[in-house]
């Protein structure tokens, strides 16, 4: 049996699975594998900020309301013209939001600083050189890094790459994820005519959390029988990268889980850590593929996928960060540690004034205990006790909570 810090390590190794070419539109929410650089420049040419006139500044320097300075008008030009245009001397261009600034023009008149007829315009206000004119490459220059190596892309850098020009990207790849429920005593959600057995919401809660992080994982439910079982992980092994199973750790006769692995070539990098709850949670490889057996009770369950499975699984996604993020918080109220083991306290944790404060959840059943609580209070080794208006180590469960000052485990 390992540290809780120890099991973290072999987290922290775990590598991304690959990468893959796709539209940026398609990567919402993934991880960049490689730096992203504009492909054009933005806008590509100087452009109109304004409906409005184009014109030499020097050619209206004394206009005002009561001095109006007319101009011809020479033409006209829309958003997404291609052609070049010179402005005659002492004239002046009908110009729309968008399109090219014509040569010779420098400085653009708001039509609502104008009067106009469709062969002149009277200025009714001066203006000055570069004004309402958006300069080539102002938003972004070709060949400029936009997003970096590791960014997750949000829904405004997505966009900034399409207006870049990007019409692929490299991210990691997704990994398949398969979720299996093991024993006898479980029937699939909703079957109200096995209501004497126990519906498996370890597993409906782990697949909630693997949705919620961008990924499509399913499902599978086996009895306690060897040769179901072997079949079944056998499968599991061929099919996905990640297999997490629920149930079947301990060394009870029908805790298969662990020994039909290794016999089919499994290779543990540990079984049980020093925490509570979750001690029986182990973790594999075979290969590339990650295993993780996960124990059966719901909170030990639900704390071991926190902490081991599914930051290992955002690992190989590329998402380096720290999951679950932590802060410290005020406890409200006094908790036992243990000496040599790592206690983590499902709670809930609210912000008052300039601060967190985080009360453990002891009262509620199992299952209400994990629907309801936003956090996760971490009493190390070596700490037996700490009293209400001590500050925790806290991890934060969900984004809705403001974000605190981060800290190591």
């Amino acid at each position: 049996m390992i540290s809780f810090k120890e099991a973290l390590e072999f987290v922290s190794a775990v590598k991304p699975l690959g990468s893959e070419d796709i539209n940026p539109v398609q990567a919402l929410d993934r991880v960049l594998s490689e730096d992203v650089c504009s492909m054009v420049d933005c806008p590509p040419c100087d452009s109109s900020l304004k409906d409005g006139f184009a014109l030499r500044a020097s050619d209206i320097e004394n206009a005002a309301q009561c001095n109006p300075v007319t101009l011809p008008i020479r033409g006209c030009l829309c958003a997404g013209q291609e052609k070049d245009v010179s402005l005659p001397r002492g004239g002046a261009i009908r110009i729309m939001t968008g399109a090219r600034i014509p040569q010779g023009a420098n400085a653009v008149l708001p039509q609502e600083l104008a009067s106009f007829t469709e062969n002149e315009v009277k200025c009714l206000a001066t203006t000055q050189a570069g004004r309402n004119i958006l300069a080539r490459g102002a938003d972004l220059i070709k060949g400029e890094i936009l997003v970096k190596a590791g960014s997750t892309l949000s829904p405004g850098t997505v966009g900034l790459l399409v207006g870049a020009g990007v019409c692929k990207v490299q991210v990691y790849t997704l990994p398949r994820v398969v979720i299996v429920a093991t024993g006898s005593e479980l029937a699939e959600e909703g079957r109200l005519d096995e209501s004497a057995k126990i519906f498996p919401s370890n597993r409906a809660t782990i697949a909630s959390w693997m949705r919620r992080m961008g990924l499509e994982p399913e499902a599978r439910l086996c009895r306690d029988e060897a040769h179901a079982l072997r079949n079944l992980l056998a499968d599991c092994l061929r099919e996905f990268d990640v297999i997490i199973t629920s149930g079947g750790v301990l060394d009870g006769e029908r805790d298969l889980v662990v020994s039909t692995f290794e016999g089919l070539g499994v290779e543990f990098l540990f079984k049980r850590v020093r925490m509570g709850p979750g001690k029986g949670v182990c973790m594999g490889r075979a290969g590339k593929k990650l295993v993780f057996n996960l124990p059966g009770g719901p909170p030990s369950n639900y704390v071991a996928f926190l902490f081991v499975a599914l930051p290992s699984v955002l690992r190989l996604m590329g998402v380096m960060a720290q999951f679950p993020p932590l802060c410290r918080a005020t406890l409200t109220c006094g908790l036992k540690g243990r000496w040599n083991w790592t206690q983590l306290v499902l709670s809930r944790c609210r912000l008052k004034g300039d601060g967190f404060y985080v009360t453990p959840m002891l009262e509620e059943s199992r299952l209400k205990r994990i629907a309801f609580s936003d956090s996760v209070i971490i009493i190390p080794e070596g700490v037996t006790y700490i009293g209400p208006g001590e500050s925790v180590r806290t991890a934060f469960l969900e984004t809705g909570l403001p974000p605190g000052p981060l800290s190591g485990f």
